[in-house]
């Protein structure tokens, strides 16, 4: 019981101290110049709403420039003008650049790579065929020469002595070489001049299928029969029985085969340093062709930058390019914007919750006045704040529910939005109702002007709904 008194000598403390800090406002004195009231309480509807300010634009809208300077030779639309995606604005002079992109080109097709193919098959196959030629020709010496020795062989060399069996050796392995495995055990010269495997064969072989990869092969395989042939020419001993016209022959054959040795290596060699001149002629050109290439696209680019095209579809909404006047890069020279109008807005954090997507609206625009009013939408609302004016705000985009003609980007927009609707609630005049830091309070009309506590709902720009601490009927004062 005494705690209970406690409570309600401070609950007395407290609205002592509110009445004397809100009774002033209704005291006699200020009745006459504020117009003090006696006001019931009453039910009815009350709807709360959020009153912004913001600006119509397009949803698309972007200045256009030119990245390079030029002379405009053409201006294709003017303001007002519908434009669709995709569709040439103005347009600078590229004459200058057209004209390096033909020399650009002119210089691309000097290159071209099966023009230096067919040049580089064309001296290979010259080169070859030589090659192939001067095998032909060693091959048949090399043949001849392998029967002079074996002749030489027969008159002198037939004893099995230790001179003989190596003459005999080397000239087994010059016939293998030259004619083939089944030529190695046959000595008569007749015999030999039937043969035609080995060397020999390969080569007449490359002759009636001159592909590189045989005429390659034959010259590897004619190589080594004339160091086995050559090989043969000095096995032979030197023997005073031999004839002048044998050690003639001798020496000749010498002489001819070290001529063919050097023959075929040097057309070898010519062949393989071909090939790596040719690969480095193919790379090197690959790599003309490609700067070549990379110098018309980057000319094909600067062209694309003469004209200005449609971004989207829309119209245009400023234009004052003259077809003459020089232009700069990065100045914009033609405004364009697309046919979805919506509104930009600022919704402060106090009035953030009673907002959402897909809210409606009623807008009115300055250029119309307050009588017409558009409807519309809440379409997005940013997830992060901006302070304009020291206050927290979070931008906001509605969209028109209705597209109206008359509507123009740039216009003011005066937006309402309804956040909540109570009906048949109590409610009194705002002005009624005396706010002290999280309280709030009333000044009842009674003898005594009583200050009675009070809790609150919804307000609009007149009424705000009493949740409790009034009845229906009771008078409070008002301004």
């Amino acid at each position: 019981m005494q705690k209970t008194s406690k409570i309600i000598i401070l609950a007395g403390v407290i609205l002592v101290a509110i009445a004397i800090a809100v009774l002033p406002y209704f005291s006699p004195s200020k009745n006459k110049s504020t117009n003090l009231s006696s006001v019931a309480v009453k039910t009815g509807d009350i709807t709360e709403k959020i009153n912004l300010t913001g600006g119509v634009k397009a949803s698309q809208g972007v200045d256009l420039a030119f990245e390079i300077q030029g002379k405009v030779v053409a201006n294709y639309v003017q303001v007002g003008d519908k434009i669709y995606k995709g569709e040439a604005l103005l347009a600078i002079d590229d004459s200058l650049l057209q004209a390096q992109l033909k020399q650009a080109q002119a210089q691309l097709d000097a290159l071209n790579i099966d023009t230096v193919n067919n040049k580089i098959n064309a001296g290979m196959q010259t080169l070859y065929t030589n090659s192939l030629s001067a095998a032909q020709k060693s091959v048949s010496t090399a043949k001849d020469i392998i029967l002079t020795i074996s002749d030489i062989q027969f008159n002198h060399f037939i004893g099995q002595t230790q001179e003989n069996t190596a003459l005999q050796n080397a000239k087994a392995k010059a016939i293998n070489s030259l004619l083939g495995n089944s030529g190695a055990e046959l000595w008569t010269s007749k015999a030999i001049s039937l043969l035609s495997g080995g060397a020999f064969g390969v080569v007449q072989n490359a002759i009636n299928n001159p592909s590189q990869d045989n005429i390659d092969l034959a010259l590897s395989l004619t190589q080594k029969a004339l160091q086995d042939v050559s090989d043969l020419i000095n096995a032979v001993p030197i023997d005073p029985s031999l004839t002048p016209t044998e050690r003639t022959g001798i020496s000749m054959a010498k002489t001819n085969i070290n001529l063919e040795i050097i023959t075929t290596s040097a057309n070898i060699q010519a062949i393989s340093s071909q090939k790596v001149n040719n690969s480095g002629t193919i790379t090197t050109t690959n790599a003309q062709i490609e700067a070549a290439q990379a110098n018309i696209d980057a000319i094909k680019t600067q062209i694309s930058k003469t004209v200005l095209t449609a971004l989207f579809n829309g119209q245009v909404d400023k234009n004052n390019t003259i077809v003459g006047q020089i232009v700069s890069p990065n100045i914009p020279v033609i405004t364009i914007s697309n046919n979805e109008i919506e509104i930009d807005t600022n919704i402060p954090e106090i009035d953030l919750s009673q907002a959402k997507v897909g809210s409606g609206a009623n807008v009115t625009l300055d250029a119309f006045g307050n009588s017409q009013v558009f409807p519309a939408t809440i379409t997005s609302i940013d997830s992060a704040p901006s302070v304009v004016n020291g206050i927290s705000v979070y931008g906001a985009k509605l969209k028109f529910n209705t597209l109206d003609a008359k509507i123009k980007s740039g216009m003011t927009a005066n937006i309402t939005m309804i956040s909540d609707t109570h009906s048949n609630v109590l409610m009194i005049p705002k002005s009624a109702v005396v706010r002290k830091d999280t309280s709030y309070f009333v000044i009842m009309d009674s003898p005594q002007r009583e200050v009675r506590p009070v809790t609150i709902g919804l307000e609009d720009g007149q009424n705000i709904e009493i949740t409790s601490g009034l009845k229906l009927g009771e008078k409070v004062f008002a301004y």
